[in-house]
């Protein structure tokens, strides 16, 4: 028997389940099985089973628990209520005439081209001091200047992420704080198409079938999610192949865009 116990000691030695009372009470039960058949029976036999038995048990049930406790990392966030933005429209609004500080602001970039030549087809109506008695609000649409193959130059890109929020990008999808961005301006776009797919479609109809898949990448986009500072945005150009996307201090916008301006 104490080769026995020697041997049941190796073998669920590891298991924390398994205290030192729990064997002792299994190894008194197995003595007098013992006993009583004249150490010939199949008693101890019959505990020991049941104790492997239970270890198993054991072993399932903490490995369970330890499951429930490994936290995954969510890369959606279909669980949270999405996020909206019904006071931003697509539409550009036209002015015929303005008064100062307001200011005219010649655009000819396609960066904010949505498949109409947005933002490039007027020149732009500005105001080069937006923020003064509001705060900046996503979906605006702002100049400011920044760092390009060719130097430092003006653009205009729309505000995404607000300051001290996280932004992440999955899959073409923009999320603010753990929510889907569910607006016009929510997920990579390409002169008025928003899928990999859909574009593919328009290359083949065109008979450009040698072209599949080049803005493959563009509509897949991924970017770890990341946090903002305070005074901090997020930008990005509604054309994201033309457009770009920056990080900028909020102290750095040179101007809002309010519309076209068409003057007589």
């Amino acid at each position: 028997m104490n080769k026995f116990k020697q041997k049941l000691d190796k073998f669920i030695g590891n298991y924390p389940l398994f205290k030192e009372p729990i064997k002792r009470k299994f190894l008194m039960k197995m003595k007098k099985e013992n006993k009583a058949s004249g150490g010939k029976g199949i008693g101890p036999f019959k505990y020991a089973a049941m104790l492997v038995l239970l270890m198993a048990v054991g072993t399932l049930f903490s490995l369970l628990a330890l499951n429930e406790n490994i936290s995954v990392p969510s890369t959606s966030t279909q669980e949270n209520p999405v996020l909206t933005d019904a006071g931003t429209e697509a539409i550009i609004q036209l002015f015929t005439e303005y008064e100062e500080p307001l200011e005219v602001f010649d655009f000819k970039y396609d960066s904010m081209d949505r498949g109409n030549h947005d933002y490039t087809e007027y020149p732009l109506l500005i105001d080069p001091q937006p923020y003064t008695e509001k705060e900046i609000a996503r979906g605006d649409v702002i100049v400011y200047e920044a760092e390009f193959f060719n130097g430092m130059q003006r653009t205009v890109g729309r505000v995404i992420g607000l300051p001290g929020e996280t932004v992440e990008i999955i899959d073409g999808q923009i999320y603010i704080n753990g929510r889907k961005l569910d607006t016009f301006y929510g997920r990579a776009h390409r002169v008025g198409i928003s899928s990999n797919a859909e574009y593919n479609k328009v290359l083949i109809e065109n008979g450009a079938t040698q072209n599949i898949d080049p803005m493959k990448e563009i509509f897949s986009q991924n970017t770890r999610e990341f946090q903002l500072a305070e005074g901090e945005i997020f930008v990005v150009g509604d054309d994201w192949f033309r457009g770009s996307q920056h990080r900028l201090p909020v102290s750095e916008i040179q101007a809002e865009v309010l519309g076209y301006y068409q003057g007589s």
